[in-house]
């Protein structure tokens, strides 16, 4: 499976960057694949909506040349690299504002409540919404103890590689958002306890209203 979307990539992307929308012999001859497979890919990515089919007079008696251009939305997939753009943020924060972590945690609070306004229903003194937004985000946290938990153990960071170069900033970050998704500090002190492990961070929950 992952061959086959790496395949159906290539051809996309042949399509995309082409100077004029190629036929499926001019996209097997560039990318050196059997046509058939050409054929299949353009059929799952015309099923998708990213590609669609254009009928080419070729001003003979011959039926139309049939070539393929992306949709609008086929022209926007190409390759990402949102850590490049964290990278660059965190980069210029750390060298131009004059109090970079207490402006990363200001940043993280109003961020954390950007994401509590997203639930109708969000009640901070309930754990398993602070829970549930972490698991969305990919933080993968863990209730200690499960019944009536205390702190969530975060045993993924999808911030990692960027704690690696700006760890102060980053953990304020998250630790303005952890905040506001608890509605401020938990038992008076801070909300996020920074690698609680090697390998883990935790949040300390508020204790029970």
């Amino acid at each position: 499976m992952p061959q086959q979307t790496d395949t159906r990539e290539r051809v996309l992307t042949a399509i995309r960057t082409a100077h004029a929308a190629p036929s499926i012999a001019t996209l097997a001859a560039e990318l050196g694949l059997h046509p058939n497979t050409v054929r299949f890919h353009l059929r799952s990515l015309h099923e998708e909506g990213l590609v669609v089919e254009e009928r080419q007079p070729t001003g003979g008696r011959g039926r139309p040349r049939v070539a393929y251009r992306t949709t609008a939305r086929g022209a926007r997939s190409g390759e990402r690299n949102y850590r490049l753009l964290a990278d660059i943020l965190v980069s210029d924060l750390a060298a131009n504002s004059p109090h970079p972590t207490a402006a990363a945690h200001t940043t993280g609070r109003h961020w954390g409540r950007r994401l509590a306004d997203g639930y109708e229903d969000y009640d901070a003194t309930l754990p398993r919404f602070a829970h549930e937004v972490l698991a969305e985000m990919g933080f993968e946290p863990e209730a200690q103890p499960a019944d009536e938990p205390e702190q969530l153990l975060l045993r993924n960071c999808p911030f990692r590689e960027l704690v690696d170069s700006h760890q102060q900033l980053v953990c304020a970050l998250h630790g303005g958002m952890v905040e506001a998704l608890l509605a401020g500090p938990a038992h008076d002190g801070p909300a996020l306890v920074p690698f609680a492990t090697p390998s883990t961070c935790a949040v300390r929950l508020p204790p029970p209203r």
